[in-house]
C-alpha cells in the first residue's frame, strides 16, 4: 500500500464524520478539516520514508559503561570477526566497579579500568588461558593493545579507543539482544 493511500482514509473518515456530527455547519468545517488534514497528509507523504529503528538507535549514542562493546577493527587493520564455535571478541565496561570483562576470541577476559571524561585507562587484564587453533595471535594483540588505550569516543553506537597521540586502536560497536 503506497504512502498517499495510507493517509486518504482518514481524511475520507473525517470528512464522513463532518458531515454527520455537524450537518448545519457542513459548509464551513468540512473544507477547514480538510485542508487541514490534507495540509499534515501532504507533509508526511512528501517527509520521505520513515526512519528504522537502526537509523534511530544511531543517532543516539550508546552508553559507555554496561553496553556490549562487539570488536569490529583492531588499528588500521581488517574487520574483525569471530571464529566458528569461538566467542566474538567483545567488552563490557560494569557500572560502578571499576572492573570489565569480555572475550578476546578465545578467552574470556577480564580486569580493571578507570574513567576520567573522556579518558580510559584499562589495567591488570587477565583471562582464561584455553588454546585455540584460531584466533589466539589476534587476542594476544588485543591484551597488549588495551594497555595502551588512553581515551575514547563514542560516535552513535561505535566507540573508537585512542592511545595518547589520539591513534586509533580499537573500533568496537554496541549490540543488543533482540
Amino acid at each position: 500500500m503506497s504512502c498517499k493511500r495510507l493517509f486518504l482514509y482518514p481524511l475520507k473518515a473525517a470528512k464522513v464524520f463532518v458531515m454527520t456530527a455537524f450537518p448545519n455547519r457542513r459548509t464551513f468545517l468540512v473544507p477547514a478539516l480538510s485542508a487541514l488534514l490534507l495540509s499534515g497528509s501532504l507533509a508526511a507523504a512528501d517527509a520521505g520514508p520513515a526512519a528504522t529503528e537502526g537509523d534511530a538507535m544511531a543517532a543516539v549514542p550508546a552508553p559507555l559503561l554496561d553496553t556490549y562493546w562487539k570488536l569490529v577493527q583492531l588499528g588500521d587493520g581488517p574487520h574483525v570477526s569471530a571464529y566458528d564455535n569461538q566467542p566474538e571478541p567483545h567488552l563490557v565496561l560494569e557500572t560502578g566497579s571499576g572492573r570489565f570483562h569480555g572475550a578476546g576470541g578465545c578467552n574470556r577476559l577480564r580486569g580493571n579500568y578507570s574513567l576520567d571524561g573522556r579518558w580510559l585507562r584499562f589495567s591488570a587484564v587477565g583471562g582464561t588461558r584455553m588454546a585455540c587453533v584460531q584466533g589466539m595471535r589476534r587476542e594476544q594483540l588485543l591484551v597488549a593493545t588495551l594497555a595502551q588505550v588512553s581515551s575514547y569516543a563514542i560516535q552513535g553506537q561505535k566507540l573508537v579507543l585512542s592511545d595518547a597521540e589520539g591513534r586509533v586502536l580499537l573500533r568496537l560497536e554496541a549490540v543488543y539482544l533482540r
